[in-house]
């Protein structure tokens, strides 16, 4: 199992976004990079993830809008965006299905506020989720 809180407070210490212009950039220049990546993220909703995904792979970037973590999928040819992410915390995954994943959620509250867990108690397991668990819970 890996403490997602580990991650997370690494990827603070990276970066933080002033503000969604300055994530929207981002999302811009990895698309231009990789033009054969598709974008799921409905900023008008206020979500706090974004997913680039192609018709190879499916989803093989998770990114958030706050701080500076993306989830890559290992199979995915990262070297069209590697630089765009250089001040980002990247974890590599084999998918965002498998749960090996753990998180304190009153630490994460106290060390990580841009990331709420919107999830109800019972919904997510915190001892044991997926990153697809993980988006869902915190979207």
């Amino acid at each position: 199992m890996k403490d997602m809180l580990e991650i997370l407070r690494r990827a603070k210490q990276k970066k933080i976004f002033a503000n969604q212009e300055e994530f929207k950039d981002v999302l811009m220049q990895i698309q231009m990079a990789d033009t054969g990546l598709r974008l799921d993220w409905d900023d008008g909703a206020g979500e706090e993830w974004a997913r680039l995904s192609n018709l190879m792979d499916g989803i093989v970037c998770m990114i958030n809008t706050k701080i500076g973590v993306a989830f890559v999928k290992k199979r995915y040819n990262f070297q069209n965006i590697k630089n765009i992410l250089d001040d980002f915390e990247i974890v590599f995954t084999e998918d965002y299905c498998t749960d090996d994943w753990f998180i304190d959620i009153s630490h994460l509250e106290k060390e990580i506020s841009e990331i709420y867990w919107h999830a109800s108690e019972n919904a997510v397991n915190k001892k044991c989720f997926s990153l697809d668990d993980f988006y869902f819970a915190t979207v």
